[in-house]
């Protein structure tokens, strides 16, 4: 807008899915009173023209204004059809179902599922199922680059000595000044912007975190950052933490969800070794449910202990093709990667108890883990 930009031309080529989905996300489209407000929110954000010629200079100004905030964060929540950023192919357009750990790298899980015959709707279901297929390996062909060679370097460090100086890395990521790691390849979500100095510290402390979401007990469905799926409905997530930890704090927490009988745990190092602590028999954990009138509860985001242990193939291997490969073999950083990489776990900790009363139960006990 700042550039006399006054508006913006689709060609749908008569599939109209995923410019609908483009509207919807700068908030020019309300899906939930498709033929009065929408079309009030798309006359005006197509007629700018029209408002410069009659309104003056200051007003023009309020418009530029108010446009913009159409497109920040709260309008973008507020316009979510689900957590997670839908797929606009036609062959997924009844997808509502998929894993927490790809939140942050949804094109490789959008590419490992790729091939599958149906998609999960209402519920996850069997990850094992033919009809769903295996998530391949695929997703090594996608291999998010931030760049070309020296860009990696300018955000991962040119020539990290110490694991201080990876962790740095995490926490500038939580903080903004880093746009992207390798498995993060969108920014950090709105809702974790309420943690964003907690976070940042976890990072500074060693937990080094690629997936989190603070427990939500009831939020309406149309609030400024949890909200999803419409008006008139209530939304529900359980606290959850994903970080790669060495085996010293892999120690402390599994101490620490041990304390904490609504804690589970689930843990994988890259040789493949697995530790679970509080899960009697592992099965599929809604994390993030909606109930709303006239629908079934949904429940749009969940955690699998078998589609975990697929994830964390792929997220050892970015250490590797993301980050090692940026140093000489065999110099300092080469080695500290590859450290890291062949002896830290990936942890994935649920906090079933979502009733928060203001508070963060699970994010207070890993500060305490951190601090130690």
């Amino acid at each position: 807008y700042d550039c006399s930009v006054h508006g913006f031309h689709f060609y749908t080529l008569n599939l109209e899915r995923s410019t609908t989905r483009i509207l919807v996300s700068l908030g020019a489209l309300d899906i939930d009173s498709p033929t009065s407000a929408a079309a009030a929110a798309l006359h005006e954000n197509n007629n700018d023209a029209t408002i410069a010629s009659e309104t003056n200079e200051q007003d023009q100004t309020a418009a530029r204004r108010e446009r913009k905030e159409s497109t920040s964060e709260k309008a973008r929540s507020t316009k979510r059809v689900l957590p997670w950023k839908p797929s606009a192919m036609e062959n997924r357009s009844k997808e509502d179902v998929r894993p927490i750990n790809w939140s942050n790298r949804p094109k490789s899980y959008v590419m490992r599922t790729d091939d599958w015959d149906e998609f999960p709707n209402g519920r996850w279901g069997d990850s094992t199922s033919p009809a769903f297929g295996e998530l391949s390996d695929l997703s090594h062909f996608y291999s998010f680059t931030l760049g070309c060679d020296d860009d990696r370097r300018a955000m991962l460090g040119h020539c990290p000595l110490h694991e201080s100086d990876v962790y740095e890395v995490f926490a500038s990521y939580v903080e903004g000044t880093v746009p992207h790691i390798p498995w993060c390849e969108t920014p950090l979500q709105p809702e974790s912007f309420l943690i964003q100095p907690q976070l940042a510290k976890l990072n500074r402390c060693g937990l080094l975190t690629v997936n989190s979401q603070p427990p939500v007990d009831g939020a309406p469905s149309n609030h400024p950052t949890f909200g999803w799926g419409g008006k008139g409905g209530r939304v529900y997530q359980r606290g959850y933490f994903e970080c790669f930890v060495s085996p010293d704090k892999t120690n402390r927490l599994t101490s620490m969800v041990t304390k904490h009988p609504s804690m589970i745990m689930y843990a994988v190092n890259n040789a493949g070794q697995e530790l679970r602590v509080g899960v009697e028999e592992g099965g599929v954990t809604a994390l993030t449910w909606g109930v709303f009138p006239n629908r079934e509860i949904l429940q749009p985001t969940i955690f699998d202990p078998d589609t975990f242990l697929v994830w964390a193939e792929e997220a050892f291997s970015l250490w590797s093709s993301m980050w090692l490969s940026l140093y000489d073999f065999g110099s300092e950083s080469y080695e500290l990667i590859e450290t890291i990489k062949d002896t830290y776990y990936l942890v994935a900790i649920i906090d079933n108890d979502y009733y928060t009363n203001e508070n963060f139960l699970l994010l207070d006990a890993l500060l305490e883990v951190g601090g130690k």
